[in-house]
């Protein structure tokens, strides 16, 4: 009887050392199994991490990428002083070049330029709203400009149309440099007529490499 007991003891203790050992491997096993997870989790903590490191920001991208500036082309669209202007066909400045004298009545006149056939082409109106000549003259040729007949020996200067819009009410000088033919540069006295707005005598230079008096339209 005692060997039984002891047999089934010892049969009992072999059993519960298995039921053991299986506690302690699924045990182990649970345990490898978080550690995995607590791995995946940092592990994906890092790969985030690091998307958002290459990632810029909102306030890098400012920094590398900047807004144009309010200022650029703030100059774009403003005329020049006459009197710094460059003496070439096409040239525009605001007020009157050196050596003209303006007038306060007259809305156009003209002025023979200090450079060899170039005409100073002079309007008064709005500061807002200038009225430009052509860049090129032209003389003699018995057609129609701007629906008034350019006869022979008539010096011919067109205007730009204007613009619409809203013009102050001042009353300033802008000057247009304007190529005439060379056949109309020759020292005397030449009729010229301003657009649609009148026919002046220009009167020649006093001096070479100054400029001529102007030639007022008539209020």
């Amino acid at each position: 009887m005692k060997i039984e007991r002891t047999n089934g003891s010892g049969t009992a203790a072999r059993t519960l050392a298995r039921a053991g050992a299986s506690a302690l491997g699924i045990g182990v096993v649970a345990a490898l199994a978080l550690t995995g997870c607590a791995q995946s989790d940092v592990g994906g903590s890092e790969v985030a991490g690091s998307t958002n490191t290459t990632s810029p920001s909102a306030e890098e991208s400012d920094v590398t990428s900047p807004s144009p500036s309010a200022s650029d082309g703030a100059e774009d669209g403003k005329l020049p002083e006459a009197a710094e202007m460059e003496i070439v066909a096409g040239a525009k400045g605001r007020g009157l070049p050196p050596g003209l004298e303006g007038s306060t009545e007259s809305t156009a006149g003209v002025a023979w330029a200090p450079e060899p056939g170039l005409l100073y082409v002079v309007t008064n109106g709005s500061s807002s709203c200038p009225t430009f000549a052509e860049p090129e003259a032209t003389i003699g040729s018995g057609g129609k400009e701007a629906g008034v007949a350019a006869a022979d020996g008539v010096l011919t200067v067109t205007f730009v149309p204007a613009d619409n819009g809203i013009c102050t009410m001042d009353f300033v000088p802008t000057t247009t440099v304007v190529e005439a033919p060379a056949e109309s540069d020759t020292g005397r006295a030449v009729p010229v007529q301003l657009g649609d707005k009148g026919k002046v005598e220009l009167e020649p230079r006093d001096a070479d490499g100054e400029p001529g008096p102007v030639a007022w339209l008539d209020s």
